[in-house]
């Protein structure tokens, strides 16, 4: 029997789920953490060495240059902040945090188009994040 072929998932979806989960593991309504881009390049890229995380390989890091950088990480940060999803504090935008409209966002549509390995995997991938950033 054929092998059912790889959906591509979108890495903004993957970041989003990423996201709300680690705000539920917390029991928080809001989540907000230090979110420089160097951090969360840092943290993205040490998560996707994990062989059991498949869902991070949509996040491809280039080695040329100083330190290792995904070019879609960065686009998924700045369309979930253009959606609403996700916000930057002020005065310097270093504090990220989720809003509520991610929440729903998560439960209505998310939450169907990924696997219930998928979110599995997501669940995993939200706890070791969670426990990588900055406090």
């Amino acid at each position: 029997m054929p092998r059912p072929a790889k959906v591509h998932r979108p890495p903004d979806d993957i970041l989003s789920a990423i996201l709300e989960l680690a705000k539920r593991e917390g029991a928080e309504d809001r989540f907000a953490f230090r979110g420089h881009d160097e951090d969360l390049q840092r943290i993205f890229f040490k998560l996707s060495q994990n062989p059991k995380y498949g869902l991070l390989r949509e996040f491809v890091f280039s080695s040329s240059g100083a330190r290792r950088y995904s070019p879609a990480l960065s686009d998924a940060v700045s369309k979930l902040q253009l959606a609403g999803l996700l916000g930057r504090q002020n005065p310097d935008y270093e504090i990220l945090f989720t809003t509520p409209p991610a929440s729903r966002f998560y439960d209505e549509v998310l939450s169907r188009k990924f696997s219930d390995e998928e979110r599995n995997q997501l669940k995993e991938i939200a706890k070791e994040f969670r426990s990588a950033i900055p406090s």
